[in-house]
């Protein structure tokens, strides 16, 4: 392959790769609700529970999300903190967060995980020669005969393995539900990056509710 060719090839990849990052949004919420006595209301003290099956998981999510709410102003406490057993009630989550003067309860759950195959077809890929001289470009003939393949992507199936999640904010004093959102997460990386991914989704859906700034 000529060096303008490797170039071009290169340059060629740069390109889609901008334009996916740039457009790539793993998280969508399918379902949201908010109660409509909502209004007034804000989240200046959430405890954030995380419903897991294993605590580490638990841990995790909970500083994430505990962290990616403060950068919005939110006072959150992750619920390990102040109650770290694992086979803690509901009136366990309540007490604590009465204790550490938090309004509301924030709870996700894990759902589960599904998968799809998707098939991707073959396509091929042309570059143009340059050509000085506008009598090279004056007919379709002089044109179309500069024009070469530049890469070629074979057809493949590939697996999307989507992660299902489910957001509820509670009154502590009341237990009045609040909010709910369902988000679903395409797998584009490493478990961290669907966590992270999933978290930015909720802010999102929680921002454009009117909860948060």
């Amino acid at each position: 392959m000529s060096r303008a060719k490797q170039l071009l090839l290169q340059l060629f990849f740069v390109i889609v790769g901008t334009l996916v990052l740039s457009g790539c949004n793993n998280t969508e919420i399918t379902y949201s609700y908010v109660h409509p006595d909502l209004a007034g209301r804000d989240l200046s003290g959430v405890l954030v529970v995380a419903v897991t099956q294993q605590q580490k998981a638990r841990v995790k999510f909970e500083d994430d999300f505990t962290r990616s709410l403060a950068r919005y102003g939110v006072r959150a406490v992750a619920s390990h903190t102040l109650v770290p057993r694992d086979d803690a009630v509901a009136d366990d989550i309540i007490a604590a967060a009465t204790s550490a003067d938090l309004d509301t309860i924030l709870v996700t759950r894990y759902i589960g995980e599904s998968a799809e195959e998707i098939y991707h077809p073959g396509a091929v890929y042309y570059g143009v020669a340059p050509v000085y001289g506008g009598s090279h470009y004056n007919r379709f003939g002089g044109y179309y005969a500069h024009a070469y393949e530049v890469a070629y992507q074979q057809p493949v199936w590939t697996t999307n393995v989507t992660h299902t999640l489910v957001s509820d904010l509670y009154v502590t004093s009341t237990r009045e539900h609040l909010w709910q959102a369902v988000s679903e997460t395409l797998q584009a990386g490493s478990t961290e990056q669907v966590r992270d991914d999933a978290i930015k989704g909720l802010i999102g859906n929680l921002r454009e509710q009117g909860l948060i700034n």
